[in-house]
């Protein structure tokens, strides 16, 4: 039980906490404890979208301030997309956990606490992206102000996203709110990527756990007076770790098909704006943006490939298990054979209409550098 008390979740849990949700709490518990803490976020990011819009509205004519519009729009929508997807699904997050915990009783702990350390490596590095990403973000009207001001002397006011501000700016007292309207903004689209995409990033590795473990048992199985009682432990453990996986792609598909739908459009936005301000100073920060965006559908691409790797792995496992050698009854030999069919199709994460797999990521990403390149 170490690895889980130790690396389960612990990325998870951190953030969930900072927006006042524990996502450790048993089903029949309430998992918020500050609702204010993501209203407060998602009433920021509702006022900065709408500025957004009338923006982008306003600059219908002007291509660069337009993309730069949509660009500010589409990660906007995503952000409280993901904020919705919580609030609505938080009972069954809780109760996704919970089953999960129940499952990884069954796994030894090296299994899983491998596979718990890969994922906290993973979900470090993701986390660590974004908040880079939200600081940059934060700072980027500070420097360029620094710049604009070095290069013409004059101190124009700029802001994070591109907006139109229902107020004068040029006023110090407005900057400020508007300032702090817009950072809340930038940690408003940042924290609910983490939580839901290391959510989701969490579930699978530990579902790849349970995958190997049905395997591993499955090859080890011998002869003897109980190894009937053995298979049917086996059989049971991943079949109730397909039902997971099912739940797991059934809760997220909504997301997976907005994510690379969003994700499609905001990468042609970037292409085309990484092209035409190739030599301007803040070039950096739409660099990191681009990574944001590959990285978030690489999560749910690279996640897909594992599952799916390791689901079908337990047919090869029957197979080479020393199945001819058991005394079996008629039926646990059928349970046998649908068993490797079953397997056969695996497990998948899909969005609906595509399967999200590294397929599809090389599609995605290659495309938007085909637009960069005819732009």
């Amino acid at each position: 039980m170490k690895p889980l008390t130790e690396h389960l979740l612990k990325v998870q849990d951190t953030y969930f906490r900072i927006l006042g949700f524990n996502i450790l709490a048993r089903p029949e518990q309430s998992g918020w404890r500050q609702h204010w803490r993501p209203f407060v976020l998602m009433i920021s990011l509702a006022m900065v979208q709408a500025m957004v819009v009338a923006f982008s509205v306003q600059n219908l004519d002007d291509m660069d301030q337009l993309t730069e519009g949509l660009a500010a729009l589409l990660i906007n929508q995503l952000g409280l997309f993901k904020f919705g997807l919580m609030m609505w699904l938080h009972k069954d997050f809780q109760l996704l956990v919970a089953r999960l915990r129940e499952l990884l009783t069954r796994v030894p702990a090296c299994i899983v606490g491998e596979e718990n350390r890969r994922e906290q490596r993973l979900s470090g590095i993701y986390k660590n992206s974004f908040m880079l990403a939200a600081i940059l973000s934060s700072l980027k009207p500070s420097v360029s102000m620094c710049l604009n001001y070095r290069r013409t002397g004059q101190l124009r006011l700029e802001m994070t996203f591109p907006c139109s501000y229902p107020w004068d700016n040029r006023q110090l007292p407005y900057a400020l709110l508007s300032y702090a309207l817009l950072t809340s903004a930038s940690f408003a689209v940042v924290l609910p990527s983490i939580c839901v995409d290391t959510f989701f990033m969490a579930l699978v590795h530990n579902l790849v756990a349970l995958f190997q473990t049905s395997q591993h048992q499955m090859q080890l199985i011998r002869a003897a007076a109980d190894s009937r009682a053995q298979l049917g432990k086996i059989l049971d453990l991943y079949r109730r770790s397909l039902d997971l996986s099912d739940a797991l792609n059934r809760y997220f598909r909504l997301l997976i098909c907005v994510q690379f739908l969003v994700g499609s459009l905001h990468l042609c936005v970037l292409s085309y704006t990484l092209l035409v301000k190739f030599d301007n100073p803040q070039m950096p920060f739409y660099v990191v943006f681009t990574v944001s965006v590959l990285s978030q559908l690489y999560i749910f691409c690279y996640c897909g490939d594992r599952l799916k790797t390791a689901s079908t792995g337990f047919a090869n496992a029957i197979y080479d298990s020393p199945w001819h050698e058991l005394t079996i009854g008629s039926a646990l030999g059928r349970s046998l054979q649908f068993s490797m069919m079953r397997a056969h199709r695996g497990s998948r994460i899909d969005g609906f209409f595509f399967e999200a797999n590294m397929e599809v990521f090389i599609v995605v990403s290659g495309w938007a550098q085909r637009l960069r390149a005819w732009s």
